[in-house]
């Protein structure tokens, strides 16, 4: 089998799920024999004219200007020069570029979606611009073209289902992976700066400024902590750092107990998330976080225990699981999930216990890769809409 990944976004980028994602997907298709070529927009500078072929661990990167997407000429050479079977669409941007070659030559299209598309684009504009009109328009195109839809949570594919009107039996739902083996690699937690052997850290990992993160929620939440265990420490991994100092402003006299680290690699983090007696997530209930993000596949393999806020994938994932303790969307709850964990050493043990399995069975890119392989095969067989 051949695949062509699309994206909107170099590979490897930044560090972040959206980026990461194909990677790891690639990563898992190659040793099952798939071959993998990446295709991405390249924008910028807009005068550039010439596409280029780069290599990411031995797989061929084709950076496409935007003529060259638009004519479908970018793709047309692809094709003659490492012919495909189907394209795996990444996130609406991978999609809609790839569209317009995929409708005239008649290739499968495997559209992914990483989070709904009207909760992203022009958010801060009400009644919303040009650019998200285009590609509200162009997205429904591609719903109607694509062999499969994969979704990375429940909620999302029950909003393509119902909302999109796309066939039920063309949508799954494939969590995001994660590479098991680098968290059961032995190795000691990483130090700190400001952390010593006898503080309490509650972690979070991840951006720290993204609204749906809900990352307010938990500063909210520390001064209660902080004051009832004054041992207590919250690192956050994550940037920018100009948003760490205004979090550090708004704890007031507590300011000094926050950590902040940006910069940091996945082999930083696997280390960094040893050191954590809580890990938390206080995401917000909202439409975009009905996709399940990769920070708490991250959770789940770190085998700590977890706190977050009771929404969307999260009862099946940790509520029903017993894998973390779900609070209400509200600094108040949260803060006493935190101290629940913290002051009951048996509670901690029994939600650390539960986070493999879950990490196996719904995470684990050898298993995803399965799941990936059945959609292709799926979509080859169907074909286009």
């Amino acid at each position: 089998m051949r695949v062509l990944l699309t994206t909107s976004f170099p590979i490897p980028g930044e560090y972040d799920g959206t980026a990461m994602l194909p990677i790891k997907i690639l990563r898992a298709l190659r040793p099952r024999g798939v071959d993998v070529v990446v295709a991405y927009l390249r924008a910028r500078p807009p005068w550039q004219w010439k596409s280029r072929i780069t290599d990411f661990e031995g797989t061929p990167v084709y950076e496409i200007p935007a003529w060259s997407w638009a004519t479908g000429a970018g793709l047309d050479r692809i094709a003659r020069e490492r012919p495909f079977d189907l394209v795996h669409a990444q996130h609406y941007g991978g999609a809609t570029r790839a569209l317009t070659s995929c409708r005239r030559r008649g290739w499968p299209m495997v559209y992914e979606i990483h989070s709904l598309l009207g909760e992203e684009v022009e958010r801060a504009r009400l009644g919303r611009g040009l650019v998200f009109r285009w590609y509200l328009a162009m997205e429904q195109k591609v719903l109607r073209h694509a062999a499969a839809i994969i979704t990375l949570g429940e909620p999302v594919r029950d909003v393509v289902v119902r909302e999109k009107s796309v066939p039920e039996d063309r949508v799954s739902v494939i969590y995001p992976g994660i590479d098991l083996a680098e968290y059961e690699a032995a190795g000691p937690p990483a130090e700190i700066p400001g952390i010593g052997p006898e503080h309490k850290v509650i972690m979070y990992v991840g951006s720290i400024v993204h609204p749906n993160q809900g990352v307010p929620i938990l500063i909210d939440a520390l001064p209660r902590v902080f004051a009832a265990i004054p041992e207590a420490r919250c690192v956050l991994v994550g940037g920018p750092a100009e948003a760490g100092e205004d979090y550090r402003k708004r704890l007031g006299e507590h300011g000094g107990r926050l950590v902040v680290l940006t910069g940091q690699t996945p082999d930083r983090v696997v280390a960094l998330s040893r050191r954590a007696d809580v890990l938390v997530h206080s995401r917000l209930a909202c439409r975009e976080n009905y996709s399940v993000q990769s920070k708490i596949a991250v959770y789940l393999a770190a085998g700590r225990p977890i706190v977050a806020t009771d929404f969307g994938d999260y009862r099946k994932l940790l509520g029903d699981t017993g894998a973390g303790l779900l609070t209400p969307v509200e600094s108040g709850a949260l803060a006493d999930g935190i101290l629940r964990v913290l002051r009951d050493p048996e509670l901690a043990v029994r939600l650390a216990a539960a986070t493999g399995p879950v990490a196996r069975e719904y995470f684990a890119m050898d298993r995803n890769v399965d799941r990936y392989l059945e959609v292709y095969r799926q979509a080859i067989a169907a074909g286009p809409r």
